[in-house]
């Protein structure tokens, strides 16, 4: 498989390239805001050619493209991807706002190709039994989610753009949040259906956000996500059911726990795939070895992103746009 990169910062360096490569995916072209790091990428992967313009890469023999720039430019790249025929996988989130979301779908539908976001937390082996184990607990009655660690300046400290809001889109709950919202979505199989939300900073992006969300089913979920929790990380899940409870946290392996108060542990599974490999063996027509975030789920973890933005903003509760 070929494929060309957009965007050449930390996320794509550190998780994208490697994992590409260790599937034996051939990247052929580069691009960049900063040649210069399109041409520090591209001393890794040997044979790939580098542009100042990522349009450039659509005239390219490639099977895919991924989107690694930063999120407020996904719209336009994956749009034009799709348009061009080639499969997109775009970094998370999908898209800044519920609008741009809405036309990348449309763009993967009518031009009948794979569009992936890269939600990893979903193949994260914790999660992963989790999302198995949860008929245990019989109906949910409600569920606490946490996602938090120092914030883009320990992460990627040159990627300022994550504290501008017209690249980013938002602070913790648009990078963490977002996170968050698709690994409660993805383990618990419910839909939200509206928000209350708060969110605090002193920056023109928020450093944390609460939430709180009801389910279709009518359980109730809170979730918190921050660039604010030190030391890291703040990583937890807890799902409480009619039968027992389903727990996890960054220092406490997956346990559950029945109504009746017998705790065990659970098993992870041996192995696991990753959003690279579900994404070329999904552009390949072959079956994902996973459960990969299609963009419709990329597209119901910024609904409900941009009604939490909306509840904030306001003081009321918000309906998740469907």
């Amino acid at each position: 498989m070929k494929l060309a990169l957009i965007g050449c910062g930390s996320i794509a360096r550190r998780s994208h390239l490697p994992a590409f490569k260790k599937l034996g995916v051939e990247i052929v072209g580069l691009a960049s805001r900063s040649l210069s790091s399109a041409e520090a990428a591209a001393e890794e992967c040997s044979g790939a050619n580098v542009f100042d313009d990522w349009r450039k890469l659509l005239d390219l023999d490639v099977d895919g493209i991924d989107i690694c720039s930063p999120n407020a430019f996904h719209v336009d790249q994956a749009v034009a991807a799709a348009e061009a025929g080639k499969h997109v996988l775009v970094e998370k989130p999908m898209a800044c706002t519920l609008d741009e979301a809405n036309d990348m779908l449309e763009a993967a539908n009518d031009s009948a190709i794979v569009m992936h976001v890269a939600h990893n937390l979903r193949y994260v082996p914790t999660l992963v039994a989790a999302r198995e184990n949860v008929p245990r607990v019989g109906q949910i009655v409600g569920v606490r989610a946490a996602f938090g660690h120092s914030g883009p300046h320990g992460w990627a400290p040159d990627a300022t753009w994550f504290f501008d809001k017209a690249l980013s889109g938002g602070g913790a709950l648009i990078d963490l949040g977002v996170h968050a919202i698709d690994f409660v979505r993805f383990v618990t199989g419910l839909e939200v259906t509206d928000v209350n939300a708060m969110a605090f900073g002193n920056e023109s992006v928020e450093d944390a956000a609460h939430l709180t969300m009801r389910f279709e089913t009518g359980a109730v979920c809170s979730l918190h996500a921050s660039w604010v929790a030190r030391p890291a990380p703040d990583f937890g899940l807890t799902i409480f059911g009619t039968d027992g409870t389903l727990h996890l946290d960054a220092r406490t392996p997956l346990s559950f726990r029945s109504a009746e108060g017998e705790r065990s542990e659970i098993a992870l599974p041996d192995a696991s795939s990753s959003p690279y490999e579900d994404f070329v063996l999904a552009a390949s027509g072959e079956t994902p070895k996973g459960t990969p975030a299609t963009a419709e789920d990329g597209r119901a973890a910024v609904a409900i992103v941009s009604a939490a933005y909306e509840a904030a903003a306001t003081g009321r509760t918000v309906e998740v746009a469907r």
